[in-house]
């Protein structure tokens, strides 16, 4: 993964990403190590790349965020991917990540082709970014998990947005001025939920107990389930590369 950013590296600006190993997900001493030898190896293969440059996806579990306020801590950006609900994003602000990949789509939109997501997390990424804003937190969201051009346009006004590759084309073909909603509409709305803020969140992230507990039960499970599905598709995936890496060599 390393290698393949590299190639990127001249035909971007700002941060390259690499997600540790989904399989350390709940570990956070072992995420952490990941995570620094992920930046070892961008030294050691691009001397002269700032590493500063590297920013390091981690699922948002406790153990997780807790890898990211440490990283944090010693200079290492760190993106909090697989978020679900304003329990991860109000840990991820107390970590100091520096951005939250909340999935508009759960995950297996893009390996289940009959499968829709009704429940799109429009509304979660407005909460968490007025949240940000409204407390000043230096964590930003970038969206992530979107399947449309349609879903690209409602999220207009977003501070960053992850587009695939075949979206860019998508949108690069497409005339604008037909669009049926006004650009940035969406986002110039307050949340339809205002729960972020009347909840305590600075005291909820500070006990674990109390954490894991409202985590577990964000939409009655939901949030969690999704989580758990999230790192079942990336480890498995992981499984893959593995076996691809060794079959092929270096």
């Amino acid at each position: 993964m390393v290698k393949l950013q590299l190639r990127f590296l001249q035909s971007t600006t700002g941060y390259i990403h690499v997600q540790t190993n989904p399989k350390f997900s709940y570990s956070t001493d072992a995420t952490i190590d990941n995570a620094i030898r992920i930046v070892e190896i961008v030294k050691v293969l691009a001397p002269t790349v700032d590493p500063k440059r590297v920013c390091i996806k981690i699922p948002a579990t406790w153990e997780g965020l807790q890898a990211c306020r440490i990283l944090e801590s010693g200079g290492i950006a760190t993106l909090a991917t697989t978020m679900f609900c304003m329990e991860q994003a109000a840990l991820a602000a107390a970590s100091h990540c520096t951005y939250i990949a909340p999935y508009v789509n759960e995950l297996k939109v893009h390996f289940e082709p009959e499968y829709v997501d009704h429940n799109k997390a429009y509304d979660f990424c407005r909460q968490a970014q007025a949240y940000y804003l409204k407390k000043s937190c230096r964590t930003q969201v970038l969206a992530a998990s979107l399947t449309s051009i349609h879903e690209v346009m409602q999220l207009a006004g977003i501070q960053h947005i992850t587009i695939a590759p075949k979206l860019l084309d998508e949108l690069a073909a497409t005339d604008a001025a037909p669009w049926s909603g006004k650009l940035g509409e969406y986002f110039a709305q307050p949340p339809a939920d205002n729960a972020w803020e009347t909840t305590n969140y600075e005291a909820l992230v500070a006990d674990e107990s109390a954490w894991r507990l409202a985590f577990t039960r964000s939409g009655f499970g939901k949030s969690e389930g999704k989580i758990i599905q999230a790192i079942n598709y990336f480890s498995h995936f992981q499984e893959k590369i593995e076996l691809l890496v060794k079959a092929h060599g270096d």
